[in-house]
């Protein structure tokens, strides 16, 4: 399932959500500009890895203590940037409308701070760095999920409305069941438990952040 946008209408401009958008897409270039072998060594230096993150802890990998939040700017291809800027432009501006800029960063950084430590105990022993703002994003679609119970989103595919919260359950279920599924076997690439993690801190931090009240959806999209 594709969301193409929502029924929720805004009262400010997403500053923060584009400003994030321009940092992933700046990163992303800079990334893809050096050759493969150099790519390869900047996604290892700054994305989190869980083994190296841990033995940072104790003062063995110095700069590897930072790599949780460097992680969140990191993508590894396009459609990877691309997956993550649509989810964040469609959710990101309605938890944005309800933080305030500030808020809202300190929020989106804390969501992906939170999924990433969660991954790091799920797969402790992990040497595969894992990038992406996949994290922090999940902590919206929590926020969206007890901010805005009622809204609806139109779906690019398949072409239909569904209510926002039935959505964001079924997103979620998929997180845990694959995260269950995959337990313990790394090389799936894909950080189930990073996901579920930021969707539990966005649930848990939001109401507590909000500056103003939701507004009501429009239900026409």
């Amino acid at each position: 399932m594709l969301p193409l946008r929502d029924d929720v209408p805004g009262r400010s401009r997403p500053f923060a959500v584009g400003a994030i958008l321009a940092i992933n897409t700046i990163v992303f270039a800079c990334c893809v500009s050096q050759d493969a072998s150099e790519a390869a060594s900047w996604l290892d230096r700054w994305g989190l890895v869980p083994r190296v993150f841990l033995a940072s802890l104790d003062g063995a990998a110095q700069i590897a203590w930072i790599t949780p939040f460097t992680a969140i700017f990191l993508h590894g291809g396009l459609l990877h940037l691309a997956g993550n800027a649509l989810y964040l432009w469609i959710f990101g501006r309605a938890i944005e409308d309800l933080l305030g800029w500030q808020r809202f960063l300190v929020f989106y950084v804390a969501c992906g701070l939170a999924a990433g430590l969660v991954h790091v105990a799920s797969a402790p022993t992990s040497f595969l760095p894992t990038i992406g703002a996949s994290g922090a994003i999940s902590g919206l679609l929590g926020a969206y999920a007890v901010s805005y119970p009622t809204g609806r989103l139109r779906l690019l595919w398949p072409p239909v409305r569904v209510p926002a919260i039935g959505f964001l359950f079924l997103w979620i279920a998929l997180q845990v069941m694959s995260g269950v599924a995959s337990w313990g076997d790394p090389s799936t690439g894909v950080a189930w438990w990073a996901h579920v993690g930021g969707f539990v801190a966005g649930v848990g931090l939001a109401r507590s952040m909000w500056v103003r009240r939701p507004t009501r959806a429009r239900h026409r999209i």
